[in-house]
């Protein structure tokens, strides 16, 4: 029977998601700065008199692709820092994107630190740092001298000696400012990764500026059963819910919770077996395959599981967070094909998620409990009218009732028996009269595009189960 309850408890939440994972496979391949608008001549710096270009290369891009182009002043003489300058949205499947941006005629622009933020279907992308340099400054690079003294002195005098010298000449600080920081930058990096990027002092602060937590909510969704709460990115939408579950996401990342009472506490064994099935069931419903990539135990004594996956609608990647509190279970999971971009964003949402046993009991108060399909539910949903008598069982037979909780028709196969099959439409549900016995179940989108992995059960004359659970 545990068995047949983790395959059913699966089944509600991939049902649901199968028909709502619909990422987009666009992505912006190259991005350049570029004093041209085909992007001949590639730079990251300005004169004061030129117009700015920016080179966006797209692959595997719908024509209702968009990407904005977000121009900031960061720190420019006589300019309040991070002033916004313009901004541009383009809608296209175009391989090619040009941005530009010009100062009015006859006026110069500033000197100083500029950048352009990159957005890809509302999400940000990456940002293009660039300067503008006056007239005296453009000019030092003519005497050999300066470009020459700069690669040479700094992988052999710098570390000790130059800090000091190269702040008085006007190219220099250009230099230390992405240099010099970064000796301290990696004081904090090591703090949040274990030392290792020592290595590489220069990539993480870099990394973090690009891919910064989305904006959050003020306020921290709370599910209705009061059973956890987490933060909410403001750009993700409600995907689906009911009492046990809830998932919410955007194009291309999708964040759920979800319990349910085991009605006992699991040893380790029987824990790694819940968990297998269900990453198994999770995983194939929507990917063509996938590898677990790490497993470990948190410091509260969660189960924290990483895996990776392909699919024809893009690879990507999804983490998974297992939990007994009790004889409840939760489980958090984030898929997204765009991992490196999200992950600041989930881990806050990590940081801020938090459970409710207690609360969780009082709507699952049963073992096998969160599958609202498998319960006598005491109210029925607002769209569903009551049936106080239930429905009528002929003489020596069962019945299943199979409800499609997505928003495509679902094909339900019934193998047994009684061979038979339906058509659910969504949010409808099917009879089906049953003789008694053992029962496998199968159940698919229309063509075959989605599909939930089978699982069986057992039915007895007079016996009403609902997608087949008693």
């Amino acid at each position: 029977m545990k068995k047949s309850i983790f395959f059913v408890f699966t089944l509600l939440i991939l049902t649901v998601l199968a028909c709502s994972f619909n990422f987009s496979t666009a992505k912006i391949s190259e991005a350049t700065m570029a004093k041209d608008a085909d992007g001949a001549q590639p730079t990251t710096t300005f004169g004061q008199d030129e117009p700015f270009y920016c080179v966006v290369q797209l692959a595997n891009a719908p024509d209702d692709t968009r990407v904005k182009a977000i121009w900031t002043a960061v720190d420019v003489e006589g300019v309040d820092p991070n002033l916004n300058l313009s901004e541009k949205e383009i809608t296209s499947g175009d391989e090619q994107l040009n941005f530009s941006l010009a100062n009015d005629e006859g006026k110069l622009w500033p000197t100083g630190k500029y950048k352009v933020d990159l957005y890809l279907n509302d999400k940000l992308d990456r940002t293009l740092d660039f300067q503008v340099e006056g007239a005296a400054v453009a000019a030092e690079p003519t005497p050999t001298s300066a470009p020459t003294a700069e690669p040479t002195v700094e992988p052999t005098a710098e570390p000790t000696a130059t800090p000091e010298p190269t702040a008085e000449p006007t190219v220099e600080p250009t230099e230390e400012v992405t240099a010099e920081p970064t000796a301290e930058a990696t004081v904090e990096p090591t703090k949040n990764a274990a030392g290792d990027l020592l290595q590489i002092p220069t990539t993480e602060p870099t990394e973090e500026s690009k891919y910064p937590p989305l904006p959050f909510k003020e306020e921290p969704y709370v599910h209705p059963s009061k059973a956890f709460t987490f933060a909410m990115p403001e750009s993700f939408k409600g995907i689906a819910g009911d009492k046990t579950s809830v998932s919410f996401g955007d194009d291309s990342s999708v964040v759920g919770i979800a319990f349910l009472n085991a009605g006992a506490k699991f040893s380790d064994k029987d824990m790694q077996e819940f968990i297998d099935a269900f990453t198994s069931s999770f995983m194939a419903n929507f990917s063509d395959d996938h590898k677990i990539l790490e497993q470990k135990t948190t410091s509260d004594g969660g189960i924290f599981q990483a895996v990776s996956y392909t699919s024809n609608d893009g690879d990507g990647d999804a983490d998974f967070i297992f939990e007994q509190r009790d004889t409840i279970i939760f489980v958090i999971y984030f898929v997204t094909t765009a991992y490196d971009e999200m992950e600041a964003t989930w881990h806050k949402i990590i940081e801020s998620y938090s459970v409710d046993p207690k609360a969780a009991l009082v709507v699952v108060p049963n073992a096998g409990d969160g599958v609202p399909s498998a319960e006598p539910t005491p109210a029925p949903k607002p769209t569903q009218p009551p049936a106080p008598a239930g429905p009528s069982i002929p003489g020596g037979k069962g019945m299943l009732t199979y409800t499609n909780r997505t928003d495509v028709d679902f094909v339900i196969d019934v193998i047994g028996p009684t061979n038979t099959s339906q058509v659910v439409p969504p949010g409808q549900t099917r009879e089906f009269i049953l003789d008694p016995g053992h029962y496998t179940i199968n159940a698919h989108s229309a063509g075959g595009k989605y599909y939930v992995p089978s699982y069986e059960f057992d039915i007895a004359a007079g016996q009403l189960l609902r997608d087949g659970v008693q």
